[in-house]
């Protein structure tokens, strides 16, 4: 008798799991950006990832399940070639080509603000991170904006020195956009 309570427990679970399955958001190439925004004492910039592969998936309440974003480091230009090729010495491209963010969880907090945290790679460290996003949606329209601050030192890169006052603040912006579309809105 209970062999057969468990096994019906079992199959309804695995059920319901099934009907909770995770589906992919179509992202919008053309509206979705990333940029990395650092403050110098002199010589400020932008830098925008021309390139990057990103994955959204929601439930079937509409929610956020899980997100990633595979990028190349050659892919991050700052319209200055000779910065450019100063930026990836630096941060050693060729040695650490790719980086990679996986979402662990989106968390409300008391004040209504979302918080993203995540799992960070690049230049060969992967580091916990935690940043403010909005998340909003027009029926199978889904807009995903955030600030992440980044400390370079935590993943093993120096403070940019120059001339011994210009300084490269370590904490650089990476500011985003992803939108893209459910399928499968109901």
């Amino acid at each position: 008798m209970f062999a057969r309570i468990l096994s019906l427990f079992l199959a309804a679970a695995l059920c319901g799991a099934a009907g909770a399955a995770e589906r992919p958001l179509a992202l919008d190439r053309a509206e979705s950006r990333i940029e990395i925004v650092v403050k110098a004492t002199v010589d400020s910039f932008t830098g925008r990832l021309e390139a990057f592969e990103p994955s959204v998936t929601v439930d079937d309440a509409g929610r956020i399940a899980g997100a990633r974003v595979a990028f190349h480091f050659r892919d991050v230009l700052t319209g200055k070639p000779k910065r450019d090729k100063a930026m990836h010495e630096w941060q050693h491209t060729e040695e650490f080509p790719d980086g990679e963010f996986v979402l662990r969880s989106l968390l409300t907090g008391p004040d209504g603000q979302i918080r993203a945290n995540g799992r960070l790679s690049f230049h060969g460290v992967a580091s916990e991170i935690t940043f403010p996003v909005s998340v909003t949606r027009q029926d199978a329209l889904y807009a995903i904006d955030g600030d992440a601050a980044i400390d370079v030192r935590d993943f093993g890169l120096p403070v940019i020195r120059m001339m011994g006052l210009l300084k490269v603040d370590p904490v650089v912006h990476v500011k985003f956009h992803l939108q893209g579309r459910d399928g499968d809105a109901r």
